[in-house]
């Protein structure tokens, strides 16, 4: 170990439980001032002990990350404790021993106090100790004139840090102050066990977000875009036949266009497809099947059953897209010449059904594809409905065509 100041010298340090501290002191230091320092337990410790854990608690209840936590209960332990220098260190439960993790550790308190060659290695060797029993135990170290006291932080058995308070053998922990200590490693295990959870959700939050925004441009733009082509498709064919027919194909592409343009700023804000928003469930998917038709070489139709009315804008957007997606398989991969939708809306909810006479497909096979990640449009569809706690079925046969029923509760 070395001093505060100094180099590396030899020191006499004598271990001891926290119970056995005052016994172990000498004689001289339980005289005068560290004597009349001593607050008995009593009704007003006791209240400062729960005024300073609930301030404790209402920090942390607020706090986002572990880093923050961590400060919250070092703080916290130097306010209430008085001592010169407070550490707190998670711990690398992965290794065959434990050890600190030096990437996780708030330190409190002067850097001249204790400098962190004397009380690092000295945590460094204690981790183990601290988790023998799970019990707080101090160490002095006589001719440096301080002593050390750690408490566990962990979960039940799993350890997750260790609380070191340091302060010179001048200052004594009163009884709240040492209870506080062994609540607070115990509350500070919760509130470090929350914070990673809320820090994974988060992650995972996040991950969700990315993936729902790539279903989104799947089941729009990408969809938009392939509406554009075909109507390119359709002026490549009629440029020198019918310019008159192109020029109009071409603004209603410029129009397209605009909108797509508006819909991925709608994306950006809350990702409801303007069409939706504009013209409602219903006018939306017959906007969407007069794009696909523009090109007049199949036939759509749809038919709406039960009242219309306005069922909620998530439940509606999922509709939305699930009718798009089902489509634009139609055109796209089985090249439908009639394709069928009805909507139905009923007292618990609302039906979707979409039928064409494509070529068809194994559905096994494509439900495996899926499963593998080769086929967005098919495994977004049943994501969607499923996070609706909706049903959907998918049945189709090579060259007997599909039929894809969904139903979402309201």
């Amino acid at each position: 170990m070395a001093t505060r100041g100094g180099g590396p010298r030899e020191v006499v340090v004598r271990t001891v439980r926290a119970q056995n501290f005052l016994r172990m002191l000498p004689s001289r230091l339980l005289r005068g001032r560290l004597r009349a320092r001593y607050v008995p337990d009593g009704p007003a410790s006791h209240n400062a002990l729960i005024n300073a854990l609930n301030a404790v608690a209402a920090q942390t209840s607020s706090a986002r990350t572990v880093h923050d936590v961590l400060g919250i209960i070092v703080d916290a332990a130097k306010r209430f404790t008085g001592t010169e220098k407070v550490v707190l260190c998670l711990v690398d439960d992965s290794a065959d021993a434990l050890r600190l993790d030096g990437s996780s550790i708030m330190v409190r308190g002067s850097r001249a106090e204790y400098d962190e060659a004397w009380w690092g290695a000295w945590l460094r060797g204690a981790v183990d100790r601290v988790f023998a029993d799970g019990q707080p135990f101090f160490e002095v170290d006589e001719e440096a004139g301080a002593w050390c006291m750690a408490v566990p932080v962990r979960v039940q058995d799993r350890p997750l840090g260790v609380l070191c308070v340091i302060n010179s053998v001048t200052h004594r922990l009163r009884g709240e102050q040492t209870a506080f200590l062994s609540i607070l490693g115990a509350f500070a295990a919760a509130s470090i066990e929350n914070a990673r959870l809320a820090e994974e959700s988060r992650y995972a939050l996040l991950a969700s977000e990315r993936e729902r925004i790539s279903r989104e441009m799947h089941d729009g733009i990408a969809q938009s875009l392939f509406s554009i082509s075909l109507s390119l498709e359709v002026c490549k064919r009629q440029v020198t036949r019918d310019p008159a027919q192109v020029a109009r194909q071409i603004s209603e592409i410029q129009e397209l266009l605009a909108a797509s343009q508006g819909e991925i700023r709608r994306y950006i804000y809350d990702l409801r497809p303007a069409k939706l928003q504009e013209l409602g469930l219903v006018g939306a998917i017959e906007y969407w099947l007069h794009e696909i038709a523009n090109d007049g070489t199949r036939e759509v139709s749809l038919v709406v059953n039960g009242e219309a009315r306005h069922v909620g804008a998530e439940l509606e957007t999922c509709v939305y897209r699930v009718a798009r997606e089902a489509t634009t398989n139609a055109v796209k991969h089985a090249g439908a010449s009639n394709i069928r939708v009805a909507l139905e809306y009923l007292p618990e909810g609302v039906s979707l059904t979409v039928e064409d006479d494509g070529c068809g497909f194994d559905v096994e096979h494509a439900l495996a594809e899926s499963d593998a990640g080769s086929s967005m449009g098919l495994q977004g569809l049943q994501e969607r409905v499923q996070r609706m706690g909706g049903e959907v079925r998918i049945m189709s046969a090579l060259g007997q065509g599909c039929a894809v029923r969904a139903y979402i509760p309201a």
